[in-house]
């Protein structure tokens, strides 16, 4: 019986041929996926060049209005024009609310232009011919730009103010330091949220009576400043040696003691709000929670404020803080300053002002917030007038 013949083997530029067939076959199937989605489209348009340029303007278009849906924009208020001279094809001017937010809006947008592969190109802000607050963006892929986006926050005029009566909330804070004396400041017939510093041996107590007298809380979360431990703002304090697990966990267990909680606010923390790993610690919990960040009197170098842009937190500041005022005898200053508050919030429309709660402001505050001495300002719980997170 004759031998059979074994086989020849395959030659290797057989086998090279095969194997970039395969390639090339496995290459025009990815992109054909990618071709059938819109983030496919946006990658192909962005490394490649490939692909429909109305299509990805379409796509980045309809991403642009679902952030602004998510910050409460009426369709009414966008209005699309082209641009054949600007540094993109299609132009958006959009009207926001006067209790609007630009930042917010920024960040909507910034978020679901990325879901998608695309990009905020560059962002610039300046103020308009009758004083409204102007941000400008463009928006699309690095080397295609599809939209400018002008957002315009407006003034607050005559007409504003008469239609939107202004609006000012009040947070009281160190009730930590004269326990004894908060019940009869939670007792007080006046609308205020209560900022109290969690972890001390009766913060458990004045947060259960504030909750037993419906008073709005803020927790006020104590954090590093600088030439700790001379400056100690109490036990459970954050620590910029702390790392992010810790970080967490120690949030957590302050939230927990607090309840439900309208805002966070730094109590303290000159050092602690200039460390990027810490506040992005802080910030991630705020995030997951919806929960806005109430900056206290701001160190020179905190971070707090370009990071929330970043990581999706409202950040806000109050328009005064009362503390030398009222440790005084008498209440000569805090009537003053109260005064010139009143006006501000006539002008801007709403106002947030922290008070040390002193033996003195006990005494003060009733005659304070009488309708006569607040003019027509509306005296309101803080959450009606700190921005509300978005949620995309």
């Amino acid at each position: 019986m004759p031998k059979r013949k074994p086989k020849s083997p395959i030659s290797a530029r057989t086998a090279i041929v095969l194997a970039a067939s395969a390639l090339v076959l496995f290459a025009a199937g990815e992109a054909w996926k990618l071709s059938r989605s819109d983030s496919g489209r946006i990658l192909l348009a962005g490394r490649f060049g490939l692909g429909d340029p109305a299509q990805v303007t379409r796509i980045v278009g309809r991403e642009i209005r679902r952030g602004l849906t998510a910050v409460g924009v009426p369709r009414d208020s966008i209005h699309e024009s082209v641009a054949p001279f600007g540094p993109a094809p299609v132009h958006w001017r959009v009207g926001l609310k006067s209790d609007g937010s630009a930042t917010q809006a920024n960040y909507a947008i910034t978020h679901c232009v990325e879901e998608q592969g695309a990009e905020v190109l560059s962002g610039r802000e300046s103020v308009g011919r009758q004083g409204e607050m102007v941000v400008t963006l463009v928006v699309g892929l690095p080397h295609h730009p599809t939209h400018e986006v002008t957002l315009v926050h407006p003034r607050r005029t005559p007409e504003v103010a008469e239609a939107e009566p202004a609006r000012l909330a009040l947070v009281l804070y160190g009730f930590g330091e004269d326990p004894d004396h908060a019940e009869a400041m939670f007792a007080l017939g006046v609308p205020f949220a209560a900022a109290i510093v969690p972890g001390a041996s009766g913060s458990a107590r004045l947060f259960r009576a504030a909750r037993d007298h419906d008073r709005e809380l803020v927790l006020h979360l104590p954090l590093e400043p600088l030439n700790y431990p001379q400056v100690n703002p109490g036990p459970g304090t954050v620590l910029v040696t702390m790392n992010e697990a810790r970080i967490t966990g120690l949030l957590r267990r302050h939230l927990a003691q607090a309840g439900p909680v309208v805002a966070v606010a730094n109590h303290a923390g000159s050092l602690a709000t200039q460390d990027m790993a810490v506040m992005t610690a802080i910030y991630h919990e705020l995030a997951r929670r919806h929960l806005p960040f109430l900056h206290m009197q701001p160190a020179a170098g905190a971070v707090c404020k370009a990071l929330s842009g970043d990581l999706g937190v409202v950040y806000q500041e109050p328009d005064a803080v009362l503390d030398a005022e009222t440790r005084a005898a008498k209440p000569r200053a805090l009537d003053a300053h109260w005064k010139q508050l009143i006006q501000l919030a006539k002008k801007r429309g709403r106002l947030v002002v922290m008070i040390r709660a002193t033996p003195q402001v006990l005494k003060w505050l009733p005659t304070a917030t009488t309708t006569k001495r607040l003019d027509g300002v509306s005296l309101v719980p803080i959450s009606a007038v700190l921005r509300k997170p978005v949620e995309l």
